[in-house]
């Protein structure tokens, strides 16, 4: 969770890989370097801004990358810490704030996938994070990351529930969506085999396309293209979620 005092990613985080177990990790590793190879980057050292329990951390780093992690979240960074490191190079993770964050290091690349940035729900704060990992980059180095939609919270795609008995967590989602404010409060339950049951509230803003350029441009970086994610093509209207790809 990238900004403000954590109100998600606490009880969930010693399930989090079990509950995103379904999600194509290795997809969105290919994709990462795709789009580094579409537009001309090389990275060694890359920053992975608001890293969760560092599962594509782990991944870039088994194909050769060296990273360094960052999330809000005590209790993810804790998890993170904790898993192997099936790389050559070693893997940082800290504690930090996406707004606000000082490393005194400079990057050959970053990135924030799984809507990440969403995350951050007022539009300074955003633009904040946008201007604190760009002056954490090296010149030239890209910046990636993808946002859900608006489309993505008018479709009510938060509303999921699997409730199999034989599951190790069992889990309900609801999401109430405010088109004026461009804010959904995703209302989790979840019920673990082995613990008792727990919920989070997830706040997700729906960032507009022109906010984010501009705030992309206001925080220094000259070149920006915006995808239909896991494609090379321009998003549409029914894109529930995109990629952006800024240097």
């Amino acid at each position: 969770m990238p900004s403000g005092e954590p109100k998600s990613f606490g009880p969930l985080a010693p399930y989090y890989e079990q509950l995103m177990q379904s999600v194509p990790y290795d997809m969105w590793v290919d994709y990462y370097r795709l789009l580094l190879l579409t537009y001309d980057q090389d990275p060694n050292h890359v920053l992975d801004v608001a890293c969760g329990t560092g599962k594509v951390a782990r991944e870039l780093s088994r194909v050769g990358y060296q990273v360094t992690g960052f999330d809000l979240s005590a209790a993810m960074i804790e998890a993170a810490k904790r898993k192997r490191n099936p790389g050559p190079h070693p893997l940082t993770f800290r504690v930090a704030d996406a707004t606000n964050f000082e490393f005194g290091e400079q990057y050959d690349g970053a990135y924030s996938f799984f809507d990440s940035l969403n995350y951050i729900p007022s539009l300074e704060g955003f633009r904040a994070a946008l201007a604190q990992v760009r002056k954490h980059l090296k010149p030239g180095a890209a910046f990636i990351f993808d946002l859900n939609t608006a489309y993505a919270f008018e479709e009510k795609l938060f509303d999921m529930s699997d409730e199999r008995k034989h599951l190790r967590l069992r889990y309900r989602w609801k999401g109430d969506y405010d088109p004026e404010s461009r804010i959904i409060q995703v209302r989790m339950q979840f019920w673990p085999r082995d613990g008792e049951p727990f919920q989070e509230v997830h706040v997700q803003r729906a960032h507009r396309s022109e906010e984010v350029v501009e705030g992309l441009y206001d925080a220094g970086f000259e070149h920006i293209h915006c995808l239909a994610s896991y494609t090379l093509d321009p998003p549409t209207r029914t894109s529930d979620r995109v990629h952006y790809v800024a240097w």
